[in-house]
């Protein structure tokens, strides 16, 4: 008997779930973060149950986007650079302090650890050299062997393209035409299938992705070779939805706003050919036509942005450019408004605004805080990321929405 006692006393207890009304739980936990939910969710097969629930991610997410708390508590920044990395975004600027250094925690994500093409290459050098045959003058018959020394800071990864943020979901292209939905929070991934044969043919081609409000649904874009096919998470499936009614030569991933994703492109106009934005509505699948500023013409190189919920047009790629436009009101072309950076840059992307309400810009592959007021900036230092490898940067929330969390319909 008292063997009996001692065995029922040491057999584990199962912690259940307080006997609230769900509503009242889900009200509870949308106000944790993600960390300490993921943590909850070991504590028993109730809590597991509870907080997988898409209604509680809905919830969870809701209440980030609606209270600025929670939303500057749960905001991040995520850097690619032959790794990816995530940095808080409230430690940005924070009290106008920057005699700290940030940190940047490095990430778990699909395909990390699948060796890029150097590996096979450097797995046969020796002694840190690597030789090679070269003939001389055209004499195959005569191979000279040639001695290469190998940098010790080549990096066996591949880099990984990021594609888009949306509710906490990350698009990312950790190896060539490799497409994954990716949750940094509760690192949780889903392989997005390769289109059918014939969708988009070999070459070129660029993405966005976003969220369709109406329908519920999470979608990547692919424009190439002038067919547009998107990939709906909630079917799991690739369509063709249209052409691409605009001349092949927009480079950069789409930018997400208002549920429609945005690029800059050329419209050839009868004889003439001047530069649009061109808008791709999530919901409706089909495109429509945005005034781009009055000065942008095909002469140089734009891209679109956002910063503080504006549509923005860069300079990319051709020169040295110190302004930018900004469009003060969503779809009005009069309303396109031109700032001067006291700094000039060839590529600049704007991430966010911080903390202090300076603006974060990636420019030129370096992070900065710049003072849209008083025209002041300072470079980030950001300690964790291998310095010299270049990067790209962009924002994403803690939420609990899972890639995996959509039947097919």
């Amino acid at each position: 008997m008292n063997k009996e006692r001692r065995i029922q006393q040491q057999s584990p207890v199962e912690a259940e779930i307080p006997l609230l009304p769900q509503e009242i739980m889900v009200e509870i936990l949308s106000r944790l973060p993600v960390k300490s939910l993921c943590q909850f969710r070991c504590v028993s097969k109730q809590w597991l149950s509870l907080i997988s629930d898409p209604l509680l991610a809905k919830s969870h997410l809701k209440k980030t986007v609606s209270n600025d708390s929670f939303y500057s508590q749960r905001k991040r920044v995520i850097i690619s650079s032959h790794n990816l990395y995530s940095l808080e975004y409230e430690s940005i600027g924070r009290n106008g302090r920057f005699d700290e250094n940030l940190v940047a925690l490095e990430l778990d994500y699909p395909l990390k650890d699948k060796p890029n093409g150097l590996a096979e290459l450097l797995d046969s050098a020796r002694d840190g050299f690597l030789y090679c045959e070269r003939s001389e003058g055209g004499n195959d018959e005569f191979p000279v062997m040639v001695k290469l020394n190998l940098p010790f800071c080549v990096n066996q990864r591949n880099w990984v393209d990021i594609l888009g943020s949306c509710n906490g979901l990350v698009c990312i292209a950790p190896d060539e035409d490799t497409l994954f939905l990716f949750n940094p929070s509760t690192r949780e991934s889903k392989r997005i299938p390769d289109p059918p044969s014939g969708f988009v043919p070999n070459g070129w081609s660029v993405y966005g992705f976003g969220y369709d409000f109406v329908n519920d649904d999470y979608k990547v874009v692919k424009v190439g070779c002038g067919t547009v096919c998107v990939y709906s998470l909630r079917t799991d499936s690739w369509r063709i939805v249209c052409s691409f009614p605009y001349v092949d030569n927009v480079s950069e991933s789409g930018v997400l706003l208002n549920g429609t994703i945005h690029w800059m492109v050329s419209f050839e106009d009868g004889v003439d050919c001047r530069c649009v934005v061109a808008a791709f509505s999530l919901e409706e699948e089909v495109f429509s036509d945005m005034p781009a500023p009055d000065i942008v013409d095909t002469s140089f190189e734009f891209v679109v942005g956002v910063l503080n919920g504006c549509l923005c047009v860069l300079h990319s790629r051709n020169q040295m450019h110190n302004d930018f436009w900004v469009m003060t009101e969503y779809g009005v072309g009069e309303s396109w408004t031109k700032l001067t950076l006291s700094l000039s840059y060839i590529c600049m992307k704007p991430l966010c605004l911080a903390q202090n309400r300076e603006a974060l810009l990636d420019v030129d592959g370096k992070l900065l805080l710049y003072n849209l007021e008083d025209d002041s900036y300072r470079y980030l230092v950001v300690d964790g990321i291998p310095a010299g490898d270049g990067f790209e940067a962009d924002t994403y929330l803690e939420t609990l929405v899972s890639p995996n969390g959509f039947c097919r319909t």
